[in-house]
Parts: structure tokens; C-alpha cells; sequence
């Protein structure tokens, strides 16, 4: 992702806007925005930018459309975008990994099968190999820091997690009445 000025400013809001009608997976307003995206190919800069822009700022929820989106741009259009997208998918993907929940990490992953072996008759890739062998390592080294956390953790009940609340609350009572009985003592 590039902190660079956006070379098309009207490009960019026009992108951005529109992104927010995108709020599930609409496949008529990816389509119209991926010929979008075809029609300003020679801003493909500014268009990619309000994209990850998008992801970086909006919640969850919505970004597994415009991940759709950027996948719908990269095969349908191509060229241009798929070029400028090799030094920031492993990123954009990543970060957008992390947010995710179970149901979308196993999406995007569906996804990125696609991108392997998936043109000229499963000649090539989508993208290069070293980029989605990044994000394959990536994605490994997370799922195995994930587990090595869940392992630390112990697991308890909601009961347990209510016996811990209770018990906060006893003690925060406790030191009220404390502090109150202290303060009286001394007027």
C-alpha cells in the first residue's frame, strides 16, 4: 500500500464512493465496477488505491466484497492491474487475513486457489509464484502462531468467565464500602 499522493483525485473519491454501496457480495455491482476499473485503466493507480483504502478502512464485514472485487478486476481486466497489484497483494491479503473470521479466511483462500494454474488451460498463474507462495507462508506461519496462542490460553467455561466476574464485582464493592468507611472516619 502507497502513502503516495493519488495521481487522480476524482477517480479515487468516485471509487471510494462507490465502494461504499458495496456492502455484500453484489455481483452486478462488482461487474459494473470491474468495467469500471476497465474504462480507467490508465488510472489503474488511483482505482487500486481506493481500493485498499477501502479494506484498510472499513469494517470487517464489508471487505470480503471489495476483496471479491479486486480478484474480479485482476482476471476480467487484467493487465495493468494485475502488474501493479504484485508488490501489494501479499500485504493486502494479509492484513485483510488477519481481520477476518474463520468463514471469510477460508473465502479468501478459496479465492487464491483461483489464482494458481487457473489461465491459458492451467498453464499459468494469475499471479507470479513467488507472490502467492508469500502469502502461503504467511498464512501457515499465522495459523501456527493462532495455535500456539490457543494452547497458552486456558479454556473456560462461561460460567468460569461469570464465577470471574462476580468476584470482581465482590472486590469492587468490597473496596467501596472500604474507601467509604475510611472516608467517613475522617470528617
Amino acid at each position: 500500500m502507497s502513502d503516495a499522493p493519488v495521481k487522480n483525485r476524482p477517480i479515487y473519491r468516485e471509487f471510494r464512493n462507490d465502494l461504499g454501496k458495496l456492502t455484500f457480495n453484489s455481483k452486478p455491482i462488482i461487474n459494473s465496477l470491474s468495467k469500471k476499473a476497465e474504462e480507467n485503466v490508465d488510472d489503474a493507480e488511483s482505482v487500486l488505491r481506493a481500493i485498499e483504502d477501502h479494506l484498510r478502512f472499513t469494517v470487517p464485514k464489508y471487505k470480503l466484497p471489495a476483496f471479491y472485487l479486486l480478484d474480479s478486476i485482476a482476471k476480467n481486466v487484467g493487465g495493468m492491474y494485475v502488474s501493479l497489484l504484485h508488490g501489494r497483494l501479499t500485504k493486502l491479503f494479509i492484513d485483510m487475513w488477519r481481520s477476518a473470521d474463520d468463514m471469510v479466511k477460508s473465502k479468501m483462500e478459496r479465492t487464491m486457489g483461483t489464482w494458481r494454474n487457473g489461465f491459458d488451460g492451467g498453464k499459468r498463474n494469475l499471479f507470479p509464484e513467488f507472490v502467492l507462495c508469500k502469502i502461503e507462508e504467511d498464512i501457515s506461519r499465522l495459523k501456527a502462531r493462532a495455535k500456539e496462542t490457543a494452547k497458552m490460553v486456558p479454556e473456560s467455561t462461561s460460567d468460569d468467565l461469570l464465577d470471574n466476574l462476580t468476584g470482581m464485582q465482590l472486590y469492587a464493592k468490597k473496596r467501596a464500602l472500604e474507601e467509604k468507611h475510611q472516608s467517613a472516619q475522617r470528617e
